[in-house]
């Protein structure tokens, strides 16, 4: 009797591919052959490449979400130090990668968000939902006065996060975290109350 396929196996490979490789570099042959399958499985669980790459920013969105609240809701220390281990976690967590990456749904809203709306609204709709719980947590540093009241939770959290991404770009250039380090001084510096 053959294998069965898990697609959550299958999406996970395929977001190492994607990740790694990006949208356009990456066909379907690359895809059956990283994940081990035939043709014939793939398209029992995606119609196509646009929609196994959809799932796959689904599927990390949610994880990703999954994962940052329950960052958040283990913290020990004050929101303004949990927002700053948050981010040391994903400075050093590229660092291992050898700044290879970044992070998918960056990726491929950069790549592909501008040229496909329904890829650019998946990309969106995964990073509100990180967002949000970025907002919950600066909320909770200014309830405590430990974070700027100049601007809303929403704005920092935006601020922080898109600032954060726009490091990925400086990374895979330099491939060193400079420039991410140079982000986290200045960020909290001007977040702090």
């Amino acid at each position: 009797m053959g294998y069965k396929h898990n697609i959550e196996e299958i999406l996970d490979v395929g977001y190492d591919v994607l990740r790694k490789n990006g949208y356009h570099n990456v066909g379907i042959n690359k895809i059956l052959k990283e994940a081990g399958i035939p043709k014939g499985s793939f398209y029992n669980f995606f119609e196509s490449k646009e929609d196994f790459a959809y799932k796959v920013i689904e599927r990390y969105g949610e994880t990703n979400a999954e994962w940052m609240q329950s960052f958040f809701n283990r913290s020990e220390v004050s929101p303004l130090e949990s927002l700053k281990s948050f981010y040391r976690f994903m400075i050093e967590t590229n660092e291992k990668d050898d700044f290879l990456s970044g992070c998918i749904v960056n990726n491929m809203s950069i790549e592909i968000g501008r040229i496909n709306d329904t890829m650019a609204l998946k990309a969106n709709e995964q990073f509100m939902s990180w967002l949000r719980i970025l907002t919950d947590v600066v909320r909770k540093g200014q309830e405590l006065e430990e974070i700027t009241i100049k601007f809303t939770a929403l704005e920092i959290a935006e601020y922080l996060h898109a600032g954060f991404y726009g490091t990925f770009s400086r990374m895979k250039v330099l491939r060193n975290k400079d420039y991410m380090d140079v982000w986290f001084k200045l960020s909290f510096e001007f977040i702090k109350r």
